[in-house]
């Protein structure tokens, strides 16, 4: 009987120091299975959640829209490469100069009339033809093949290049979500009023088109 009430009495006291404990082991024996699928099935908000997002699937997505602005800002990174490569093949053209040259030295002589066919009178002094010279030089500069002066100007742009990209990117994502904000609030929480209602049909029609304007039209020619 002792024993028995000493065994009571430790389960007690292990309970009440470690009631967090007990309650752990407590939820994973009676309902494991909605633990384990929680993170499996969605709930009944998160699929309502993703229904409202996928009616605007006919749109571009944002890595589309990104993509369409940088190009037709055409601040792609590919064109720096095409910098690099364009300053390197540089040095294996050469640089071509041409010269002309025209001597306009007065050339005299004396010639005797056995020569002069239809001139009368001997030893007539005539003036000689001008003399032009020509020349073509072509030169390399091998050492454009290992640093061009052009690499500088180009790290520079690159530089400018990369903000500009970066603004523009930042300025359609921001456009962007904004519009989608706008088209989630409209479709759950309609304006019961005409003139808050016109007031965000108006900012939607400006938001697609501050994305147009960005994509060069690219967001209004690829959506449904």
């Amino acid at each position: 009987m002792r024993e028995a009430n000493e065994a009571k009495s430790a389960q007690k006291e292990v309970f009440v120091k470690y009631p967090i404990l007990f309650m752990i082991f407590f939820i994973l024996a009676v309902c494991p299975n909605q633990i384990t699928s929680a993170d499996e099935n969605p709930t009944p908000l998160e699929t309502q959640a993703q229904d409202i997002l996928n009616k605007f699937s006919g749109e571009p997505a944002i890595s589309d829209v990104q993509e369409a602005a940088i190009r037709y800002a055409e601040v792609h990174p590919g064109k720096i490469k095409e910098w690099r490569d364009a300053a390197k093949k540089k040095a294996l053209l050469p640089k071509v100069s041409f010269g002309l040259d025209r001597n306009s030295t007065d050339l005299w002589h004396w010639e005797s009339g056995s020569t002069a066919i239809g001139q009368s009178g001997d030893d007539l002094l005539r003036r000689g033809h001008d003399s032009v010279d020509w020349d073509v030089t072509m030169t390399w500069d091998m050492g454009e093949l290992i640093w061009n002066s052009d690499q500088t100007s180009i790290d520079t742009r690159s530089k400018l290049m990369v903000e500009l990209r970066d603004d523009i990117v930042n300025e359609v994502t921001r456009i962007y979500f904004e519009r989608r904000r706008l088209q989630v609030e409209l479709l759950t929480f309609p304006p019961g009023d005409l003139k808050p209602r016109l007031e965000k049909e108006l900012r939607m029609q400006e938001l697609t088109a501050d994305i147009n304007a960005l994509t060069g039209g690219y967001f209004a020619k690829h959506t449904l």
